[in-house]
């Protein structure tokens, strides 16, 4: 509806645009019709009006001349004063000779003196040139302002039969008539009607200008004048339209001219141009933009009207879908999510906990004795209590937790993104004193105690239903524990209490007097490089020695707070570092990895901890040591994390992220941190014997790292067919059990004096796949790239002696050889199409590639794990390798 609204509300201001420019395009075109006719008018009647005077003068000068005037001036006074009695226009008659004297005049009495026109330089000169003149002469005013009418001097020149000029006789016309007529014509106010000569004298102008007007006559317009510029333009045209600044008044006006046919004058009219603007504005705009207003106002009403009305129904429609959707997912008596309600949370709270890597917390709330509650101050009592719980709990957790009620009196908590289990702490510390606080019954005040049992996720694995049964086991445990207190009254769910495991809250509580006291001691798991096949470096691996068994960090670390991690960093660093100044000592050339937590990272004081601790050690350059960190969330897109590696890193350190392949690292944002090194993740290095096909990820793992020019280390190494294929990998450092397990620190200066690795077990499938894949890979290049690639013989691919030496009476190998051959008969064509097929015959070959070659890795899988069942039962070993 808004949009059709504004639609319209648009094309009526476009149609209204075209229409103000139609309408005065129109308008422009018809004015300028009626001014060229107007002007044409005051031509017609200005020619006539001059024609019958100068046929006037013509009689009146043959009649002088048979009377003779020049010798007898009281006769020629008589002729002169009956010519104007007869014409009324004529304001005066004058008999001047050819030397300027004037004979007679009608505006002096018979016998008073006459001027002579030889004493007066401003006339002489034009006299004397008149005197040339044939026929009637018009002259511009001589002298004085034109005050009621426009008054035009006329002359006529009689000659002797000899052509010698005897006498002139000269008339000032006023022009009655003209202005009469001009009050008669259609004119608009302002409109100005005039006479201009072709020498640029104004001859006359209706209205009559003031102020300046004698010095106006006396001089020609001003060449910057529209009219003029418009007669210059064009001199021989008889008509013309012109517009622009005007000099008499110096307004802008629109006019037209005709010029009179025998004699030098033009005849002009000209407008304003505000009463040109006034005019069309009241002809074409006024009334319709009257009109148009009121419907547009109208129209926003309605439209307001009908938006006001829309927005009603919807909140009504809104708030009665949130009544229902309330009565439905909410308690009505606490207004707290009811099991609906919690159902339509929970999931979301569990994405977001895998999203964000925090941890989820569900809690099982139950109030303990409330049934005597009811039984003693009735249903109602028992009412109020429950809604004034809930509104303790609600303010005792955070905005972004859940407080829910299943009915009766219980409750479910879920806290959500807790970075560990301090921050847990808080909150039920928060939970605790909120419960314990007296309720008010009856005047009275009374205490009830609850029972909380919650459940950790991820820690505990699960969907919402299995950590609701989990936090519900939890609660009844707290309820069975004797002599409950403010740390008592909640109880985390684990499945046997006598285990360790992350949630054990025990652990946390003892993990910093086993650091006093020597319980929690380093191994160190050595490093080889493939280039010299010697030990060049450990890492160093926590272990915690907890009754008769060695914990390690996997199992204690996440249960840790912020606390007990730093001091474990500390505790890392400083036993690493003495150990390792200790083996330089002995001349051993090491460097030590050591693993650096995310809670760490994001300390600000971290970069100035580790370079006070390593000055503590003089003997150890800072080249030696590596820092391995793990990437788990947003933890290394921090400024204060990122600043703490660059930090580092610029004082000579190395920076290695580990784990990388796994659900932690995210390889898109490898090539924007500061690391030198990749720790590939041992999950995918373990099980590549019982699952080959999986090799095609780790040498992209590999080819990554190669791609970003840093060191490429492999965990997980545990077989000669390991070893064996990662020398054909080139590949930086080798870590794993197949070299040796974690070493106490005196054990390790004898381990690497002695130890060589050796070069493993080619006879496997995964050297086989490797060396075929690579063969595959060239293949591709030649299509994409036209690189070299040589036709491998099916016989001579590593994979097809494999098969028929280990697996030959394996169900399915001829159908998995029948699919290799398919790969390479695949790679001939690709050969053979490079050099005489097309780019898209290319593409589909490489297609085709691409599919055979995953269904073989695929069932070259199958295949090997058929071998490894059989051997299993036969109690025999399925490779050499293992």
């Amino acid at each position: 509806m808004s949009l059709a609204f504004w639609g319209t509300f648009v094309g009526v201001v476009v149609f209204s645009g075209w229409y103000a420019w139609s309408s005065w395009h129109r308008y422009e075109q018809g004015s300028q019709h009626r001014l060229m006719l107007a002007s044409d008018m005051v031509a017609t009647v200005t020619q006539k009006l001059l024609d019958g005077h100068a046929s006037g003068l013509q009689f009146l000068g043959r009649r002088l001349q048979r009377a003779g005037a020049l010798r007898h001036p009281r006769r020629a006074r008589r002729l002169l004063l009956d010519y104007q009695k007869s014409f009324s226009e004529i304001v005066s008659a004058n008999l001047i000779t050819p030397n300027g004297q004037v004979v007679a005049s009608t505006t002096a009495p018979a016998g008073v003196p006459l001027p002579d026109f030889r004493n007066n330089p401003t006339i002489w000169p034009g006299f004397q040139k008149g005197l040339q003149v044939h026929g009637m002469r018009i002259y511009h005013p001589i002298q004085g302002p034109l005050v009621d009418h426009w008054v035009i001097p006329l002359r006529y020149t009689v000659f002797s039969p000899g052509g010698e000029p005897l006498f002139v006789v000269t008339t000032p016309l006023r022009f009655h008539d003209i202005e009469g007529f001009l009050s008669h014509l259609p004119l608009l106010p302002g409109t100005a009607v005039g006479l201009i000569r072709n020498d640029f004298y104004l001859e006359g102008r209706w209205p009559v200008p003031q102020g300046h007007l004698a010095g106006m006559l006396s001089h020609p317009a001003p060449a910057g004048g529209a009219l003029r510029l418009a007669l210059q333009r064009d001199p021989h045209a008889r008509h013309g339209i012109y517009a622009g600044l005007v000099t008499v008044e110096r307004s802008y006006r629109f006019g037209a001219f005709t010029r009179l046919s025998r004699y030098p004058l033009t005849a002009f009219i000209s407008i304003p141009e505000g009463l040109w603007l006034v005019d069309w504005w009241q002809r074409y705009i006024q009334f319709p933009l009257i009109f148009l207003v009121i419907a547009l106002g109208f129209s926003l009403v309605a439209y307001q009207r009908i938006l006001s009305l829309d927005r009603r129904w919807e909140a009504q429609r809104q708030t009665f879908e949130r009544t229902l959707t309330a009565q439905a997912t909410h308690d009505v008596l606490t207004g707290l999510p009811n099991r609906e309600g919690l159902r339509l949370v929970f999931d979301q709270a569990l994405a977001r906990a895998e999203r964000q890597e925090r941890l989820l917390v569900v809690g099982f709330l139950d109030l303990d004795a409330f049934k005597p509650v009811n039984d003693v101050y009735g249903h109602g009592v028992g009412d109020d209590l429950l809604k004034e719980m809930a509104r303790r709990l609600q303010e005792a957790v955070r905005r972004t937790d859940t407080v829910a009620r299943l009915g009766g009196d219980e409750f479910v908590l879920l806290l959500e993104g807790l970075r560990g289990m301090d921050e847990l702490d808080q909150v039920l510390a928060r939970l605790w004193t909120t419960i314990a606080r007296p309720f008010p019954i009856y005047g009275a005040v009374t205490s009830i105690q609850a029972s909380l049992g919650y459940s950790i996720y991820p820690f505990d694995e699960g969907d919402a239903d299995l950590l609701l049964r989990h936090a519900d086991q939890a609660m009844y445990a707290a309820k069975a524990r004797p002599g409950r207190d403010g740390e008592g009254w909640a109880q985390i769910y684990y499945p046997e209490l006598g285990n360790i495991n992350m949630g054990d809250e025990l652990l946390r509580r003892n993990f910093l007097q086993a650091l006093s006291t020597g319980a929690v001691t380093l191994r160190y798991q050595p490093l080889v490089a493939l280039a010299t096949g010697r030990v060049a470096g450990l890492e160093a691996l926590t272990r915690w020695r907890r009754g008769d068994q060695d914990v390690s960090p996997d199992h204690f670390l996440p249960a840790l707070g912020v606390r007990e991690r730093q001091a474990l960093g500390r505790f890392v660093l400083q036993t690493g570092l003495r150990q390792l100044t200790q083996w330089r000592k002995a001349g051993l050339d090491l460097f030590l990895s050591i693993n650096v937590t995310p809670e760490e990272l994001d300390q600000p004081g971290f970069t100035d901890t580790v370079l006070g601790t390593l000055a503590d050690f003089p003997g150890v350059p800072p080249t030696a040591l590596v820092l391995e960190v793990l990437e788990v969330g947003e933890i290394l897109e921090r400024n204060t994390a990122l600043g703490h590696l660059q930090q580092l890193r610029g004082a000579g350190m190395k920076i290695a992220l580990d784990d990388v392949g796994s659900a932690y690292a995210s390889l898109l944002r490898l090539k924007n941190l500061p690391i030198d090194e990749i720790k590939i993740d041992q999950g995918f290095i373990r099980e590549l014997p019982n699952r080959p096909q999986d090799l095609v990820f780790v040498e992209s793992l590999v080819n990554l790292g190669l791609g970003m020019n840093v060191i490429i280390t492999v965990e997980g190494v545990e077989s000669e067919a390991h070893i064996a294929l990662l020398r054909e990998m080139e590949v930086h450092y080798l870590q794993g059990y197949a070299i040796t397990k974690p070493l106490e620190g005196a054990a390790v200066a004898d381990f690497v004096r002695n130890f060589v690795l050796g070069s493993g077990d080619a006879d496997t499938p995964l050297l086989a796949l490797y060396q075929h894949l690579g063969w595959v890979h060239a293949a591709e290049e030649a299509a994409l790239n036209h690189g070299l690639c040589e036709d491998a013989e099916l016989a001579a691919c590593p994979i097809t002696g494999w098969l028929r030496t280990h697996a030959s009476n394996v169900p399915g190998v001829e159908s998995l050889l029948a699919e290799h051959a398919a790969v390479h008969a695949l790679g001939r064509k690709i050969l053979q199409a490079r050099s005489g097929g097309t780019r898209e015959e290319l593409h589909r070959l490489l297609g085709q590639l691409h599919v055979r070659s995953h269904q073989f890795q695929a069932a070259l899988g199958e295949v090997v794990r058929i071998m490894r069942e059989r051997t299993a039962t036969e109690g025999q070993t399925p490779f050499p390798s293992t």
